[in-house]
């Protein structure tokens, strides 16, 4: 099934669990990926997982002579254990992408600076999702498989409501229900932040569409096959 035959009506949007705080954010959050349809995805954290064995076998290394065949053995371990690792959180990722194509017609997502989410005081927590990598897999899997793909505006998304559009307000940590105070609407915090972003999405599409059909030029780069309606 290609993106034109799923329709707008369809579209998915994608943000990932707690990043929408602009100054603190909840890397440590039970899900990986929020999508506006309610779905939570769960984050498998493959590098949390093995961490413990991993630390073992760094310390067996370092207790063996430099030079040695043994510590060169020992180091060959944590080699393959850190491969293992990649490969566990990639094939997640490839999972993922493929799953919400399946579903979606048009996918938005949340445009991060994750080299500085990286940096922060959870930053190995976000380095483990592997949010960039996983970007780089959505992209290419919708690409593949005629699905449109679009970045938008990240700011304030998990402080409006996406029912009415009121900024309700910075979320402490401990916030994991966002209700408005405005028009009363209730959903996960993350997924309310992905409906935001969603109607994000929807918006700069209509806007592209609208130029075009102008015969105005237009910066974002169009999957024509996957916007015939």
């Amino acid at each position: 099934m290609t993106g034109a035959s799923r329709g707008i009506g369809r579209a998915v949007a994608l943000a990932l669990a707690g990043s929408g705080a602009k100054v603190v954010v909840n890397y440590a959050s039970s899900s990986n990926a929020a999508v506006s349809n309610g779905t939570l995805f769960s984050n498998p954290r493959p590098f949390k997982r093995l961490e413990r064995k991993l630390k073992l076998l760094q310390k067996r290394v370092s207790k063996k002579r430099i030079g040695s065949s043994n510590r060169r053995k020992a180091q060959a371990k944590v080699s393959k254990l850190h491969e293992q690792i990649a490969n566990l959180r990639k094939n997640y990722h490839w999972e993922l992408a493929h799953n919400l194509c399946d579903w979606a017609g048009m996918i938005f997502v949340e445009d991060l600076n994750l080299k500085g989410l990286a940096k922060g005081m959870l930053g190995k927590h976000c380095l483990d999702a592997g949010w960039g990598q996983f970007f780089q897999i959505l992209e290419q899997c919708c690409f593949k498989r005629g699905v449109y793909f679009q970045k938008v505006d990240s700011k304030k998304t998990s402080q409006i409501c996406p029912n009415c559009l009121t900024e309700t307000g910075k979320k402490t940590l401990a916030e994991r229900v966002h209700s408005c105070p405005n028009c009363g609407y209730t959903t996960d915090r993350d997924v309310a932040a992905a409906q935001v972003v969603r109607l994000r999405g929807l918006a700069a599409v209509g806007h592209t569409v609208k130029m075009l059909s102008e015969g105005k030029f237009v910066g974002i780069p169009l999957k024509k096959e996957s916007l015939s309606l």
